[in-house]
């Protein structure tokens, strides 16, 4: 396990200390769905401002949606309920405070295993333990310990960016883990790296529509249910491409030509009533920026959330435009989209 103190104003501080190891070999798979959260806590931290802090962190509605879903679901329970089925769940956050001595509290801090963290605690840290396959293979484990509920809940607001960025990551990276051991479309992944130089992770139900000269549209059908996947490379000119104003103006003139709709006269496009989400993000550890929002066809009726990151590829002198995008009606489409962004997460220079 690692240990984090998460101050005000700072970036996380790492102390890593050892916490026990466990045969991972002897563990039964880790059960629950993408976007499941098990939060274990007593009444006093769940109903209190850092139980309300939690809920506003992890189960905030996630932007650029057409449907109201959350981040990630909340399944809660006390220490009675936190049993040999419900501990295989492949995502936990473990919660308490200092001054709380309730039968789960003291639980909680029995797992840890450690008690010199109470002394280096104050009014505005908490402490962050992070820790992996505890009680399942592919499992994330996390604690969160404040000097109580007011002190917790100041520092989780303050952080709420960086704890939810951090489990999405994690949900990310095992959705890409699940990809290569469940098999990847080889052939798909060669066009799009001969197109575009760079390396995706695909799986087998991706497959290639078009594929041009620094152009190629994926895509995995399922009756209704469509997720298609843009890999473009253009020139780097200047900084002033990452605006979000010019990367939309950009991605919906390549769309209007390159991604047709069902009648004539009709494309993909960027629907404005709802503004996209904007945020900085990386691409293979370069600066690159990330959108949220919702797609439509004009002149039809089709529609649907997209999520796109532009980056750029230093080396080749070339930016590159990777976009995700779900049709599926009147369905919820938050881990079809997850999906998606975890393909793109696995993005590569060649």
């Amino acid at each position: 396990m690692r240990f984090h103190f998460l101050w005000a104003a700072a970036a996380l501080l790492l102390n890593a200390c050892g916490t026990g190891q466990f045969d991972e070999n002897s563990l039964p798979d880790a059960v629950g769905s993408p976007g499941e959260l098990v939060v274990v806590c007593d009444d006093a931290v769940w109903l209190g401002e850092s139980g309300d802090q939690i809920r506003k962190t992890y189960g905030a509605e996630q932007p650029g949606l057409p449907q109201a879903e959350p981040w990630f679901k909340l399944i809660r329970f006390d220490e009675g309920k936190f049993n040999s089925v419900t501990r295989k769940y492949r995502s936990i956050l473990l919660i308490t405070t200092l001054d709380n001595d309730s039968k789960t509290s003291r639980y909680i801090q029995e797992l840890l295993g450690e008690k010199k963290y109470s002394e280096q605690l104050t009014d505005s840290t908490f402490l962050f333990v992070e820790g992996t396959n505890r009680w399942a293979k592919g499992q994330q484990v996390m604690y969160l310990i404040g000097q109580n509920d007011k002190a917790l809940a100041r520092a989780v607001k303050r952080k709420k960016d960086e704890l939810l960025n951090y489990l999405n990551a994690r949900e990310l990276n095992r959705l890409v883990a699940a990809i290569k051991l469940k098999g990847r479309n080889s052939k798909a992944e060669k066009v799009v790296a001969d197109s575009c130089g760079i390396q995706l992770f695909l799986p087998k139900s991706y497959q290639v529509r078009v594929a041009e000269k620094d152009f190629v549209w994926l895509a995995r059908e399922d009756d209704e249910k469509v997720l298609n996947l843009l890999v473009h490379r253009r020139p780097y000119n200047s900084t002033s491409q990452f605006e979000a104003a010019r990367v939309l103006a950009y991605k919906d003139s390549l769309t209007q030509a390159r991604i047709p709709g069902p009648t004539e006269g009709s494309y993909y496009t960027t629907e404005y009533l709802f503004p996209p989400d904007t945020t900085v993000t990386s691409f293979d550890g370069q600066y690159a920026l990330k959108l949220r929002g919702l797609w439509r066809v004009e002149n039809d009726f089709m529609g649907g959330p997209f999520i796109h990151t532009t980056g750029v590829d230093a080396p080749s002198g070339k930016l590159i435009m990777i976009e995700g995008f779900v049709y599926y009606p009147k369905e919820k489409k938050r881990e079809l989209l997850r999906e998606l962004e975890a393909i793109m997460a696995s993005a590569q220079r060649k």
